[in-house]
């Protein structure tokens, strides 16, 4: 067993290195090579690109176009916002300037450039530019050209990377169970440091202060067969990782699933009240994903599905609907009545709707294609610190919307 570990650890090792020396090729066949911070320009005109970018229908069509990826020089990082800037001589002797800001994704799209005409380009962000490249751009589509951005090793950090998380959990993929104490190695591809932990008990880890880049998390555990998964961590994100292994691989192939958390649910401590509520039983917890599944017109619909929530509703064609909690503490005043009417609401925080309020409606405050997350508490033994108290006899809904849309008033 001993000797089979070893030759699996070598095997790895030598795959590892196969994937670094493959990133080192695919970085040095790039358009645009950087020495420290200078740009070396290819010699030839530039050949349109043959990926699917385009300028104005109505520029003038004896123009042509740049287009391309900024990226740093120390890391590879794409660089969202730089300025890539374009300067060549008219034939009046004046010069001329265009610039245009890189994408989320680091793309940039440069029209209007002048086609077999010495245009010299270069890229700053915000304090830190590269030496100008002179280029010159053959007729038609825009060309394809990859600015290299060099800073000084450090400074990129502090500027354009803010630290990350990988979390996951891992469980046999036969029984369900959390696998406990499987060895999780995380690998920077391209600085080859690595981390180790273990999961617990719960079968869940997590790597804290990443920085952005591309990581391999590999699972290793003495009765099940080993799993690895390259992971590309963004900047200031967490992304969840999480495994399922087989003991026999030739009949059931390892699972892996990764996913993007959502960064406003992350904040507002989503993630961690579920992974404390799957480990007690407690609490309801929905994503956006779930939500789109089920195909649910209005909120309550979706609600009423869920096991010890009751939708009720006064209109026609199901609408002016609110939920009852069957699980909650009736009032002293009216024990006759069924669970707790309207339990309290929160959207973004702040409660909209109190416990048997006067036949408020969720549907009034928010649709379902708004919601990011959705957390139910059917009774006071289910709610977390943050929505209970005196005020948490009949549990709680907790809505949370996505980045960038305003909440509605009642």
């Amino acid at each position: 067993m001993r000797r089979h570990r070893q030759g699996r650890s070598e095997a790895r090792a030598r795959s590892r290195a196969v994937y670094r020396a493959a990133s080192f090729a695919v970085a040095g066949a790039a358009i645009v090579l950087a020495a420290g911070s200078r740009l070396a320009a290819q010699s030839p005109p530039l050949a349109p690109s043959g990926s699917i970018v385009t300028c104005p229908a109505d520029m003038d069509p004896s123009l042509t176009g740049l287009a391309g990826i900024v990226r740093d020089t120390l890391q590879g990082i794409l660089i969202p916002g730089a300025t890539v800037s374009a300067t060549w001589t008219e034939d009046e002797g004046q010069r001329r300037t265009i610039s245009v800001e890189a994408d989320n994704a680091g793309v940039y799209v440069l029209c209007g450039l002048p086609p077999l005409k010495d245009v010299t380009v270069s890229a700053r962000f915000p304090s830190f530019r590269t030496e100008p490249a002179q280029l010159n751009i053959a007729p038609g589509p825009p060309a394809g050209w990859d600015i290299l951005v060099g800073v000084e090793e450090g400074a990129l950090a502090s500027l354009l990377t803010v630290p990350g998380r990988i979390v996951g959990r891992v469980v046999d993929r036969s029984s369900r169970r959390p696998v406990e104490a499987a060895s999780i190695i995380l690998s920077d591809t391209l600085l080859a440091e690595d981390r180790q932990s273990m999961t617990d008990g719960s079968g869940r880890f997590m790597f804290t202060d990443l920085d952005p880049g591309m990581y391999r998390v590999a699972v290793d555990h003495i009765t099940f067969d080993p799993l690895d998964q390259l992971v590309h961590l963004p900047s200031d994100r967490t992304v969840q990782v999480d495994f399922e292994l087989s003991a026999d691989p030739i009949e059931l192939a390892p699972i892996v699933v990764t996913a993007l958390r959502e960064k406003r649910l992350e904040l507002q401590g989503f993630y961690d009240r579920r992974e404390l509520g799957e480990a007690i039983g407690a609490g309801v917890f929905l994503t956006r994903d779930d939500i789109h599944d089920a195909g649910a017109i209005r909120v309550t619909h979706y609600l009423g599905r869920i096991p010890g929530v009751r939708t009720e509703c006064a209109g026609g064609a199901n609408n002016n609907c609110i939920i009852r909690m069957t699980r909650g503490v009736p009032s002293l005043r009216n024990r006759a009545e069924y669970g707790c009417r309207n339990a309290n609401v929160y959207l973004d925080g702040v409660r909209v709707i109190r416990d048997g309020g006067g036949g408020e409606s969720i549907d009034n405050f928010v649709s379902t294609s708004e919601i990011a997350g959705i957390e139910v508490y059917r009774g006071p033994s289910e709610l977390p610190a943050e929505f209970g108290g005196a005020v948490g006899r009949c549990g709680a809904i907790v809505i949370w919307t996505g980045p960038g849309i305003r909440r509605r008033s009642g």
